[in-house]
């Protein structure tokens, strides 16, 4: 039992994709499509996709950070965990 912890320990350090965007660069990766989706459903006047589309960013933004077991928001200094 001790060499599956051991061995999940070592998998734990060793870098990801993840690791490479800041926490600041993912908070862009959300925002800015969903602003610039925003204002062209204001400029278009699609009044149902401008309250649909929040919703179903934010939701789809939930699962994948769920399916990943939010690791983005688990990095510590340096990138690590």
């Amino acid at each position: 039992m001790k060499k599956k912890q051991i061995k999940e320990d070592k998998n734990e350090n060793i870098p990801t994709r993840l690791d490479l965007i800041p926490l600041w660069g993912w908070i862009l990766i959300f925002l800015l499509p969903l602003a610039f989706s925003e204002y062209m459903f204001y400029v278009a006047k699609r009044l149902f996709s401008i309250i649909a589309f929040p919703i179903a960013w934010v939701a789809f933004w939930l699962v994948i950070m769920y399916r990943s077991d939010w690791k983005i928001f688990k990095k510590g200094k340096g990138g690590q965990k």
